[in-house]
């Protein structure tokens, strides 16, 4: 009984050592075949090549392929981003820097027409009979148009009677702004104030003045061409 078993233990074991070198006889003759299948320069048999996990899906490195170029989309919109702000940026910087000037261009212009009439105001109320006929034509050298005409046919009584009364007036502006520009200069709105002293009695007398001086352009300076009292 043991010695049938031993028997059949032994046939079972020399049939799996068969079946071994068989499968091993097989792959290597699959090898063989595809090697001469690869130098005679046609494809082998599917059936012949040994299945590998060495290579990569198809639709893996497809996949790949379109993160690449979604991240290069990415970066190439971020770029643009950035240069359209920064584009932009410099718009409203430029727009803002051109805004200022003309601002500062548009003040420096009406400060320029107010200290016109400020000097010319303040020429006429200050005459000293001692220095009168340099004084007024200081008045009509800040003056333009029908004032500067008007006042100079005047200019030599105007000195006489400064000289005989003995007359010393100083004036100053107690305030000035801009009425209104006009196409060649503006108004200015003036309150001022003068003290005279003359041989009729008068010592540092006060005098409130009000006055609508328009001034104009003359060559390249602004200069008084009417001046009228307000009440």
């Amino acid at each position: 009984m043991v010695a049938d078993v031993n028997e059949e233990a032994a046939v079972l074991a020399e049939l799996a050592e068969a079946e071994a070198a068989e499968a091993q006889a097989r792959a290597e003759a699959a090898r063989a075949k595809a090697t001469a299948a690869r130098l005679r320069g046609s494809e082998p048999d599917p059936q012949d090549v040994e299945p590998t996990e060495d290579l990569e899906p198809a639709e893996d490195a497809e996949l790949d392929q379109r993160g690449w170029w979604r991240r290069i989309g990415l970066v190439l919109v971020a770029v643009v981003v950035v240069v359209l702000v920064a584009i932009g940026s410099l718009v409203v910087t430029g727009m803002m820097l051109v805004q200022h000037q003309q601002v500062t261009a548009q003040q420096e212009h009406q400060a320029e027409l107010v200290d016109a009439a400020r000097t010319g105001v303040t020429a006429l109320l200050s005459i000293d009979y001692n220095r009168a006929q340099q004084d007024v034509q200081h008045v009509i050298d800040l003056s333009t148009g029908t004032f500067r005409d008007d006042f100079s046919r005047g200019a030599d009584e105007f000195v006489k009677t400064a000289q005989q009364s003995k007359a010393v007036t100083v004036g100053s502006i107690k305030s000035a702004a801009l009425d209104k520009e006009t196409p060649d200069g503006g108004v200015v709105l003036l309150a001022a104030s003068s003290t005279v002293t003359n041989a009729n009695g008068a010592h540092q007398d006060p005098r409130a003045w009000r006055m609508s001086v328009t001034v104009a352009r003359d060559g390249d300076k602004y200069k008084m061409s009417n001046v009228e009292f307000v009440p």
